[in-house]
């Protein structure tokens, strides 16, 4: 095992260190170097070791020089830091060991090969997720940049900077025209599931080779070719053995430069911002070395006999459109949040075509209540596949950006300011969180916004005040969920608990059913509210059991939740559960896990698509497997908000082509004389008028039980 120079090794160093401090008074100052203690007044030099695994002509070798030497000057040489390229001290694997072990200083290695231990850093490595290099720039040096890197302190490892090899080209032993032509062939890659799966869901087959036999195999027909930045191509003589060279940009490679956590942190503090300081600047640098680089690599390969080409506009596009299938198998495991929030930095900088007509999302998409937004977009995504499909509208083609709210009301406003400055924006869709949308009303009316709301259910939404009214909702509403929920719990007991989130829409409800209980002549039980992230479940659940409540009508959210329903099925009698369907936004059938076999809870719903046989409802889950790469409608997430988004969206497709405009104003009033329209969730007769903009009412409402994870209609 190698020792460090700038750490005592053994014992008998590390006293004879101690006591040199505890003597300086006396010895003016020590020092460390070579394994020798000095009492003298030089500086101790704090002596580390780089490795890498691209050659010494490459641009990762010179960014790995210029590191050095910002590091040793703003040091005043008190760091000397000793580099090994071309894969000297052992391959990538070897290396991050290494690092993580305390055997190795300094590493740089692919973010591919850091996923098998950081799943979520494998996002980088998806196909076509970035168009430029200015976009995965942007995306590195954001806040989401940011939280990936920190990812690698749960692993002995402190991600620094993000350095790159540049956007991965093909080198083949035969050309690529299409598709079929792809599934003829065995590709070498790197060892990386995601990789993997780009090829396979192209039709080729994989071998994993090490970069470093990586030229063997292509010379000796083991694989039929390979991807690689230019300047891996270059500085291994790929094209040397292959007849042709494919410019497909089909994925981006950067590299991460990381230091061993524990060698890292024995460093005094000024030393470790230095490493820090130094690797981020010299990642800069390395950047322009890169693109300077491919310039030179193009020029030289085109007086050299290998053939390039680039994919077809069309190629391209299909290759795209199968990888997404990938991006949807690992949203999960790389985590649907880190997803969309590159998403939206990337759609931070994107410029729209005037042939383009934008429609926006604004919705939880990161935060607890993540599922509600996803599902959103899924059912805007399949409506707007089958628009363009058709044509789009007015001659031009629909396309989506989305941004998270976080169920922040401010990011809300943020959001739909920033929407209202795009060109050719058609209309904004909400999200669950019905306080943000209460919040964003002004802006709304103020700027003119078409706001469609496919989940939040507060009354006052769609009853606003404001005219003319922008809102147009197809989801639940309060004041008719309670007509609703009220009578199921009566079924049970007239013992009634309410309790409720201390928000906007949690009021919303309570009003509602208050009324509807007054109607009645009969008071609550008990009310209780709560917030947020609240921690005394087991407290307010004991004091509903107390108040001799036998039934309790649930108005929130997944996280608390799961806190109540664990708490209920900790009781010797477990008392019946209603629940609004704020519930099913998030991963609160992970959350609560078995304790939900215990409790009777039953969600208000809209939509299923389980046992649904309707033609539209067939249709709709077979494009949803095709697109998001799924076996079965039961893994369809919150499938009432896809229903509800995908109705939306094609009430809005028909507000557009009868006002033949794309005006706000026009298409206001188009949606509120639509004639009759067959959607996924009903027939609407018609969907809105002038004086009503809320499209369901209690006749669509039923009740679901989780059956196995999955909310069954009952």
């Amino acid at each position: 095992m190698h020792i460090y120079h700038y750490l005592l090794p053994v014992i008998n160093k590390t006293l004879v260190l101690l006591l040199c401090i505890s003597l300086m008074t006396l010895l003016n100052g020590c020092s460390y170097e070579d394994g020798e203690v000095k009492t003298n007044n030089d500086p101790i030099v704090f002596k580390l070791r780089f490795g890498h695994d691209m050659p010494e002509n490459s641009a990762h070798h010179r960014g790995a020089l210029r590191f050095v030497e910002l590091v040793e000057s703003r040091s005043n040489n008190r760091v000397a830091i000793e580099i090994f390229p071309n894969q000297t001290l052992g391959n990538d694997y070897k290396m991050i060991s290494m690092a993580q072990n305390g055997e190795l200083d300094i590493i740089l290695p692919p973010t591919a090969k850091l996923s098998t231990t950081i799943p979520a850093i494998q996002v980088l490595d998806l196909p076509f997720l970035f168009a430029t290099t200015s976009e995965a720039h942007r995306v590195m040096s954001a806040k989401i940049g940011l939280d990936l890197l920190n990812l690698l302190k749960k692993h002995n490892l402190i991600g620094a900077a993000y350095w790159e090899s540049g956007f991965k080209q093909f080198t083949t032993d035969r050309p690529i025209k299409s598709v079929k032509d792809l599934a003829s062939m065995k590709f070498r890659i790197m060892r990386s599931e995601v990789i993997s799966d780009q090829f396979l869901s192209w039709g080729a087959k994989t071998l994993v080779v090490d970069f470093d036999k990586t030229r063997n195999a292509l010379s000796e027909g083991v694989v039929n070719g390979q991807e690689n930045p230019l300047g891996s191509i270059y500085g291994k003589k790929f094209h040397e053995v292959q007849p042709h060279l494919i410019l497909s940009n089909h994925g981006y490679l950067a590299q991460v430069l990381a230091f061993s956590k524990q060698n890292f942190n024995a460093l005094p503090k000024d030393i470790q911002e230095i490493l820090l300081s130094s690797a981020r600047e010299a990642a800069e640098y390395q950047w322009q070395e890169v693109h300077q680089a491919e310039l030179r690599i193009l020029e030289e390969m085109e007086k050299s006999p290998i053939l390039i080409s680039e994919f077809s506009e069309d190629l391209r596009n299909e290759l795209k459109e199968k990888t997404q299938k990938v991006i949807e198998k690992y949203r999960m495991r790389i985590g649907s949040d880190i997803i969309e929030r590159i998403t939206q930095t990337i759609d931070e900088g994107r410029v729209y075509s005037g042939n383009e007509l934008v429609i926006a999302l604004d919705a939880d998409l990161a935060g607890n209540s993540l599922l509600s937004g996803l599902a959103i977009r899924r059912g805007i995504e399949i409506a707007i596949d089958e628009i363009n499909s058709a044509g789009g509208l007015l001659g031009k083609k629909l396309v989506l950006t989305a941004r998270d709210n976080s169920m922040v009301s401010a990011r809300g406003i943020d959001n739909l300011d920033r929407f209202s400055k795009i060109p050719n924006l058609l209309a904004v869709f909400g999200g669950i969180s019905s306080p943000v949308v209460l919040s964003e009303l002004e802006i709304i009316h103020r700027k003119k916004l078409l706001f469609l709301d496919p989940w939040a259910a507060a009354t006052k939404i769609v009853d606003n005040g404001y005219d003319p009214n922008f809102v147009f909702r197809v989801s639940v509403r309060d004041e008719f969920a309670a007509g609703f929920l009220l009578p199921k719990a009566l079924e049970e007991s007239k013992k009634v608990a309410l309790l409720l989130s201390n928000n906007g829409w949690g009021r919303s409800n309570h009003d509602a059913l208050i009324k509807e209980l007054e109607k009645r002549g009969l008071k609550p039980a008990l009310t209780k509210w709560f917030d947020w992230g609240v921690g005394n479940h087991k407290q307010i659940i004991n004091e509903i059991y107390e108040s001799g409540s036998e039934v309790i009508i649930y108005v929130g959210n997944p996280v608390e939740a799961a806190g109540f329903v664990k708490e209920i099925a900790a009781h010797d009698h477990q008392i019946p559960v209603i629940s609004h369907w704020g519930i099913t936004g998030g991963n609160f059938i992970e959350m609560v896990d078995d304790a939900i076999d215990k409790v009777d809870l039953r969600v208000l719903q809209t939509f299923s698509f389980i046992n649904n046989n309707s033609k539209m409802s067939k249709s709709v889950v077979a494009q949803y497997k095709e697109k998001y790469n799924i076996q079965s409608e039961y893994e369809i997430v919150s499938s009432t908000g896809t229903a509800h988004a995908y109705d939306l969206m094609h009430l809005l497709a028909l507000g557009v082509k009868k006002a033949e405009s794309s005006d706000s104003d026009e298409v206001r009033r188009a949606l509120e004389s639509l004639g009759s329209y067959q959607g996924l969730v009903k027939n609407y007769r018609p969907a809105f008028t002038p004086k009503r903009h809320d499209a369901l009412d209690e006749s669509n409402f039923f009740l679901a039980r989780y059956k196995d994870g999955v909310l069954v209609p009952l």
